[in-house]
Formats: structure tokens, C-alpha cells, sequence
């Protein structure tokens, strides 16, 4: 009987030993960042995403590029299908290089064939894998994890290709009330987008608004 492994452990099987991590992943405000190396990744309700640190060696992230648009007094937001990416790196930082989008066509025409670059620390293209993580059918919510272990039991460039690994899928719960709510919008299961807005609206804010708007949730 063959073992099972979970994703992670098989991550961290691959990656080199050493004694601190050595790849810091920077978040900009297009990227929705789902999973990474195995692990589900959660966004902070309020606030700026802090950068990803992993350890050397082969990185998988999981993540949607997301662009906003100001029409009048309406902000609306255009997301790309799920990306996944595959590349090698070791002891630097990671920035993700995207076109400049001034419309929603430009953003569906970039979803329709994804360009951009993966810069190191000197801001050096690094080489990378690629593939959309596609589910078809009606989706109320969506388990990245376990479709990321699905997809790296495939072929794909941008998968593990584990073929000697029996990957143990975790298995599927309901959301609970407490979850971060998740909803098809458009064709595409995306973050709630009233969180999009309460996203946008508080790094508009100044800090006291934002200090009295932190206060009000914490006290319900």
C-alpha cells in the first residue's frame, strides 16, 4: 500500500534544509494569493498583505489577479481566472511584473492569455511554469487545497507531476458562519465582493477612520 502524504509534507520533503527561510514572496493589491507550497493562504480582513516567506527550493502559488476600476462614484473589480505558477528559487525576494490594465477589456483579454514577469531581487526575470487551476459548473465556494493536490497529480508544466506520491486530498468541509464567504460573480468564484469594497474603501481611509472603523469590529 502505497503512502499517503499530504502536499505540504511532500513540499517540505523537496525544499533544502536550512535554517531559516530564504524566498520572501511580495503581495501587491492585484494579487489574491490562494494557496502557496501546500498551504491554504488567508488574506487579513483590514489591512495590507504581508509578504510570504518560504523556504529554498521549488515554489507553487496558487492566486487570481485582480484589477479595480473607479467609474464615478462606483468602484468595480475584474478578476482573472485562477493561476498557477511554478518556479525555483532560493535566498531572495519575489516580485510579480503585470501589464498595465486601464479597462476591464484589458483585463479580460490578459485573462484570455496571461503575460507577466517573475522578478528576484535584482529585479532579474526568473523562469516560471504556468497553467489555470479551471473548475467548471456552478461553484457557491471553491477548495483550492485539494484541487492544487488534483492538479499535481497531472502532467501540467506548472504541476508537481507527482506520480509516485499518493496525495492525500483532504477532505471538503462546509463553510461555517465564521468563514470568509466566497461567491461566483461574473462566471468566477472570487472573494464576497462587498469584502473587495470594505478592502478598498478602509486603505482610502485615513488612519483615524480607519482606527474607528477597526474599533466598531472589534466590538461586535
Amino acid at each position: 500500500m502505497g503512502r499517503e502524504l499530504t502536499l505540504a509534507s511532500v513540499f517540505a520533503a523537496s525544499l533544502s534544509f536550512g535554517a531559516h527561510a530564504g524566498v520572501t514572496v511580495n503581495l501587491s493589491d492585484n494579487i489574491e494569493l490562494l494557496t502557496y507550497n501546500g498551504q491554504t493562504h488567508k488574506s487579513p480582513v483590514f489591512g495590507k498583505e504581508e509578504p510570504v516567506v518560504l523556504d529554498d527550493g521549488t515554489q507553487q502559488l496558487a492566486f487570481r489577479y485582480v484589477e479595480t476600476f473607479e467609474e464615478g462614484k462606483d468602484v468595480s473589480f475584474v478578476r482573472s481566472d485562477v493561476l498557477v505558477v511554478k518556479f525555483d528559487a532560493k535566498d531572495t525576494e519575489i516580485f510579480f511584473d503585470f501589464p498595465v490594465h486601464k479597462n476591464k477589456r484589458q483585463v479580460r483579454e490578459f485573462n484570455e492569455n496571461p503575460k507577466f514577469k517573475i522578478l528576484d531581487a535584482n529585479k532579474a526575470p526568473i523562469n516560471f511554469e504556468q497553467n489555470k487551476l479551471l473548475k467548471s459548473g456552478f461553484q457557491l465556494s471553491r477548495d483550492y487545497l485539494s484541487e492544487i493536490q488534483r492538479f499535481n497529480l497531472t502532467d501540467a508544466p506548472a504541476s508537481l507531476q507527482l506520480t509516485s506520491a499518493k496525495v492525500a486530498v483532504q477532505p471538503t468541509t462546509q463553510p461555517s458562519s465564521s468563514t470568509r464567504g466566497r461567491v461566483v460573480v461574473g462566471g468566477q468564484n472570487a472573494l464576497n465582493e462587498v469584502e473587495y469594497q470594505l478592502h478598498y474603501w478602509f486603505e482610502k481611509a485615513d488612519a483615524e477612520t480607519q482606527a474607528r472603523f477597526k474599533a466598531f469590529v472589534n466590538s461586535r
